[in-house]
């Protein structure tokens, strides 16, 4: 319809707002704050102790807006353990808006790659950003704090304030990218006092690494790690003169124009480390093939710990065959140590494993496993006496069952397993002091009935050690059942197991047992509050006859 020159549309058929559903809030809030309190005591033949140990606020908050951002926040505060300060606190927070951006703040543990920054926990700031093709990454803060050890605390072990920070910048996705990160971090030689020093020295450490996957296509997929490491372990030293002759220190020497990056002295080492894999899946197989080499004494600051001295190639072939029903996996794998002959032998390692698994459409699921653990040796850097060669055979079979069925409102399920381990010594000269074997089975009946909030466990264990001169057994059986009472506002677990044992050492046996007696009582105080009381009993009778209780309290409001 026209109207003075305008035309108007028809706004009968637009879609009107829907008053009855409730707009989104602003903001969300969604986590739980948790309060724990627990007391250990243990009486034993040398007297008796308890111990008050320190009160744990942990919490985990969500903030969500309407914008897009979610902001995850977590927290862990404890009461002091001694006059030096709290055992650990902790909080951080990582807000992200919309899977593109996140920042990072408090204490975070980030992965860039597998030896660079890997899981390491750092007190400072950070950011990632994934917008398009770019992939930018910085963690920046303190990697270690300053202790200082005390005639007080002997077993104190002093540490520097470790400072540094970790770039991460690349192009890609999360199906195919290229990464190149820097890790630079360093040991602050005045953040304790010089009396505590002893042995230690401030180090310094960069490392340059490479990560990237390729997936061409939902079959194949390729990823890569490498790293190269400068590790300065006493920025005090002397400088180092390098000569022509050796290509490391040549490396070490052309490093010198960067001093600024890198403290180059006669204690910097470079070590390299390098992993491969390559992954092609059918409908009806999968194969994997892994390469990885880590040279010895190669170290990241950004890692806790990680395997050195190592050349490693496995593959790994899966087979799926009747709906996925029967499934047969495989690995070999094969390495070896001293990688630059520093070491006076050398050691080979076959490994070897074999899984079959086959799943009916009536809930039975059987599974036997047979893997294999050669050592052999070879003369490294000297020769190898063949009295003290180590050649040794690490032999595992192992199969289980399960079983399940339903009735009226219940779920049944019956579970059992059986492991035969084995070590041959291959040694004739040896042969007679390094054999063992282990036998362990296990049974469980499991049942759970929603309708009267009952859940019931039966299990029988039993295990047998035999090597030269020494002989385990522990057997016994274990119970546990868990009730929910008044309109489930109340669960109670109680979990009792009896152990039996026997040490037979030289021809003499010495038996005893062992008594584990655990309930837990957890109460809905509200739909936000929580109240859980739980306690443990055990007593061992034998030769080292002792008790130890433990009680916990925790409260929680979730939100």
């Amino acid at each position: 319809m026209a109207c003075n020159g305008l035309i108007r549309p028809d706004t009968t058929t637009l879609p009107q707002p829907d008053s009855t559903r409730p707009a989104q809030p602003a903001l969300t809030i969604t986590g739980d704050v948790n309060l724990t309190k627990s007391s250990y005591a243990m009486r034993g033949q040398e007297g008796s102790s308890v111990q008050h140990l320190p009160w744990y606020l942990t919490g985990s908050v969500i903030l969500a807006t309407r914008s897009g951002w979610v902001i995850p926040l977590q927290a862990v505060w404890s009461s002091p353990t001694s006059g030096y300060g709290q055992s650990y606190n902790s909080i951080g927070v990582s807000p992200r808006y919309k899977n593109w951006l996140t920042l990072h703040g408090g204490y975070r543990n980030l992965t860039f790659s597998s030896f660079t920054l890997a899981g390491h926990t750092v007190l400072g700031v950070g950011a990632e950003l994934n917008s398009g093709l770019l992939r930018v990454g910085l963690m920046a803060g303190q990697f270690n704090k300053a202790v200082s050890a005390t005639a007080a605390d002997p077993e104190r072990v002093a540490t520097f304030r470790r400072m540094g920070y970790c770039a991460r910048v690349g192009v890609g996705n999360d199906r195919t990218y290229l990464d190149v990160i820097l890790l630079n971090a360093a040991d602050d030689a005045r953040s304790i006092r010089p009396d505590t020093l002893n042995s230690l020295a401030p180090a310094h450490n960069v490392v340059l690494g490479l990560s990237g996957r390729i997936r061409t296509s939902r079959k194949l997929m390729v990823e890569l790690d490498a790293a190269g490491s400068a590790y300065t372990s006493d920025t005090r030293a002397e400088p180092l003169s390098a000569t022509p002759a050796d290509s490391r220190l040549h490396a070490i020497n052309s490093l010198n124009g960067v001093k600024k990056l890198i403290p180059v002295n006669a204690s910097t080492s470079i070590r390299t480390a390098v992993q491969a894999s390559l992954n092609y899946r059918l409908n009806w197989a999968d194969l994997r093939l892994r390469y990885q080499r880590v040279e010895p004494g190669y170290q990241s600051m950004g890692a806790y710990y990680m395997q050195t001295d190592i050349e490693r190639i496995t593959v790994a072939p899966t087979i799926r065959l009747f709906k996925n029903r029967l499934q047969f996996r495989s690995s070999v794998g094969w390495q070896h140590d001293n990688l630059t002959n520093q070491k006076r032998t050398r050691t080979n390692r076959l490994i070897g494993s074999v899984n079959v698994s086959y799943a009916t459409d009536k809930n039975l699921t059987l599974d036997l496993s047979i893997s294999t653990y050669g050592v052999t040796q070879r003369a490294g850097y000297r020769p190898l006496n063949d009295t003290t060669r180590v050649a040794q055979n690490n032999r595992t079979l192992s199969g289980s069952v399960f079983k399940s069925w339903t009735g009226q409102h219940q779920l049944h399920s019956l579970n059992g397993s059986a492991t035969y381990q084995e070590l041959q010594d291959l040694n004739p000269f040896t042969v007679d002091n390094n054999h063992s074997q282990n036998w362990n089975y296990s049974v469980s009946y499991t049942l759970q009935n929603t309708e009267a909030g009952l859940d019931l466990n039966l299990g029988y264990n039993y295990t047998h050690s035999r090597s030269t001169e020494l002989s385990l057994l522990f057997h016994g059986p274990t119970v546990s059942v868990q009730k929910k009472l008044f309109a489930n506002k109340l669960s109670v677990l109680l979990m009792v197991s009896y152990l039996k044992n026997s040490e037979t050492f030289t021809g003499e046996t010495q038996r005893g047992l062992t008594i584990n007696n655990t309930i837990t009582l957890d109460y809905q105080l509200t739909p936000v509050h929580r109240l859980s009381i739980g306690g443990a009993d055990n007593r061992n009778r034998g030769a080292q006859s002792y008790s130890q209780q433990q009680a916990t309290v925790q409260y929680t409001v979730s939100f």
